[in-house]
């Protein structure tokens, strides 16, 4: 192939990548969720204070995540000079946007070796249009540059190549570690690999290599866990084990549900049931992981002529699970040709992944936990498409022999219609502008996905309290560091506890001084959160939003007096 027509498909990804890209330069990364969390780690590295949650009283040691896009963070911070999130996130932006982009190529590099041409680029356009690959690559989670670093894995492991490059994929795997404790699953893989092919020495030098960043990591974990300020905290929950931010990813798995801690540890059967529920969930996951929600895809035929028939509704939802859990067993096929041909340790990748992901018990959160494996997956399903079409050209009769050939076009045809439907929905209906202040006071305006009305009158809120607390007031809110980040004070998770009594001694044992009630604060505290902000003379509502949907609530003088008669520090 000529050198002109190699470039051509890589100009038109680049073109394409702009084009979703420009329209979002504007304005800091999106900092909500563990995003806040990230940014408020890197904040403690750059200004020398360790690897802390500035937001918690204590500013206690992290154990959760893994410190990578924290130094990437904290690296940014120091060369500007500034820790002002609206400053030093429009930097963070640009630099996941270079991300993007070259995860874009090293996609497209990758599957040109194993894919032709034309379906390579059609693999990557499927991928660059997922909406959540537009979503997490604006966003300051780890997902986009562990993409970026299992890619680079892959594609310097000689996947498709008879080239290996074991340094570079040695350093690329503890990278990928060093980013997100998933990457556990790209070690296993590295190593197994070398297992299945009878390299029991070089099985050895990797296994060797994957457990320097595991160790590493687990040493520093067990430190900070036999610690004086981790075994005595500065409030009673502050490590419990449902406090995910404060707590390993272990602790929290090992509650039954994470959200009603009540329920206690899980035992060895409930985590059996956990998997094998996980497991049924699993093909229907990974067909929205190549395509779209299954939300989107009802949004679509919604639109097409006579959906409004009768029992249209519960035609649509069947019609639409059976697609995806189509698409995904076409995905688990094309998994299993890798594992039978030369792409063994993406196929043991994928295999690991799948195991760590059915570990979990968030359902609701795989949507962004397949992002990063999303080029091996819409690899598998091409590769498992383009296989049955050989079998069908070859075994078939005529008519058999059409279908077979024209299936994979068919199929890809639909899922980038749905696609490119979904990026044009949410762009017209999740998509919302955000106004904030630096710390200058100066408005920053700019948009982000998933941003609506509760979420502008939160932000509102916040800033509203910024002027009003002072430093050493602590903020109770379901975004503690999102809300540490735009109030300067300290804040904390509100405690999952449906009694409103317990919930409140709680609260009061933090000192909590002010609560920020939305819909998440609500939905954590199941019930006890208007029991609470209903108290005769505890708590006095100071801020209502526009529209009613955010309050912040504060204790009462009363109620603060109580705390100092009871031996607490008193408070101004």
């Amino acid at each position: 192939m000529s050198r002109l027509a190699r470039s051509l498909p890589i100009g038109a990804l680049l073109v394409l990548s702009l084009a979703i890209w420009l329209p979002r330069l504007r304005g800091p990364i999106d900092l909500r969720w563990d995003g806040g969390t990230y940014y408020v780690l890197g904040t403690s590295l750059a200004e020398g204070r360790g690897y802390r949650l500035l937001n918690e009283p204590g500013e206690i040691e992290a154990v959760q995540y893994p410190p990578l896009l924290p130094a990437i963070v904290a690296v940014h911070q120091w060369i500007l000079g500034s820790s002002d999130p609206m400053i030093v996130g429009h930097w963070l932006r640009l630099t996941f946007f270079v991300m993007f982009l070259v995860s874009v190529l090293a996609t497209y590099a990758l599957l040109e070796r194993v894919l032709p041409p034309a379906w390579a680029f059609v693999a990557v356009s499927m991928c660059v249009l997922h909406l959540f690959s537009m979503f997490l690559s604006e966003l300051l989670f780890a997902e986009l540059p562990f993409l970026l670093a299992s890619l680079l894995f892959v594609f310097w492991s000689g996947v498709g190549s008879p080239r290996e490059r074991p340094f570079l994929s040695g350093v690329c795997a503890t990278l990928a570690y060093l980013l997100r404790t998933a990457g556990v699953a790209l070690l296993i893989a590295w190593v197994g690999e070398s297992v299945l092919r009878r390299e029991f020495r070089w099985a050895a030098v990797r296994a060797a290599i994957a457990l320097v960043p595991i160790v590493g990591w687990q040493v520093y974990i067990a430190g900070v866990q036999a610690g004086a300020s981790y075994v005595t905290p500065a409030y009673p929950y502050q490590r419990a084990e449902y406090v995910f931010y404060n707590v390993t990813y272990a602790s929290n798995l090992s509650l039954r549900d994470p959200f009603r801690p009540e329920l206690g540890k899980a035992s060895f059967r409930d985590l059996a049931v956990r998997v094998a529920r996980n497991l049924t969930r699993l093909p229907q996951s990974i067909g929205e992981a190549v395509s779209a929600d299954k939300g989107d895809w009802h949004n679509l035929l919604a639109r097409l002529p006579g959906a409004q028939l009768r029992a249209g509704t519960y035609v649509r939802s069947w019609a639409v699970s059976v697609a995806l859990t189509g698409l995904g067993m076409l995905v688990l096929v094309g998994v299993a040709i890798q594992l039978g041909g030369s792409g063994r340790l993406m196929g043991l990748y994928v295999l690991a992944y799948c195991g760590t992901v059915c570990l979990t018990p968030w359902p609701a959160q795989w949507r962004r936990y397949w992002f990063p494996l999303a080029p091996l997956l819409v690899l598998a399903l091409v590769q498992c498409l383009l296989w049955v079409g050989r079998r069908g050209i070859l075994a078939g009769s005529a008519p058999g022999r059409l279908v077979a050939r024209m299936l994979p076009a068919v199929v890809v045809a639909v899922v980038l219609v749905v696609e490119l439907f979904t990026v044009l929905h949410a762009y017209r209906t999740i998509r919302g502008d955000a106004v904030l202040h630096d710390q200058r006071g100066s408005p920053v305006r700019f948009s982000l996905f998933f941003y609506g009305q509760p979420d502008r009158e939160l932000d509102a809120a916040l800033e509203w309290l910024r002027g009003r607390g002072r430093p050493g007031d602590v903020v109770a809110s379901a975004m503690p560091h999102w809300a540490h980040l735009l109030t300067g004070m300290k804040t904390v998770v509100p405690p999952f506890e449906r009694d409103p009594s317990r919930a409140e001694a709680l609260l009061d044992s933090v000192p909590t001084r002010y609560i920020v009630m939305d819909a998440d604060t609500t939905r954590m505290m199941r019930g006890s959160a208007g029991a609470i902000t209903d108290a005769d003379g505890r708590w006095t509502r100071i801020y209502t939003s526009s529209s009613g949907l955010v309050a912040v609530y504060e204790r009462t003088s009363a109620a603060r007096t109580e705390e100092v008669a009871g031996g607490m520090k008193p408070r101004p």
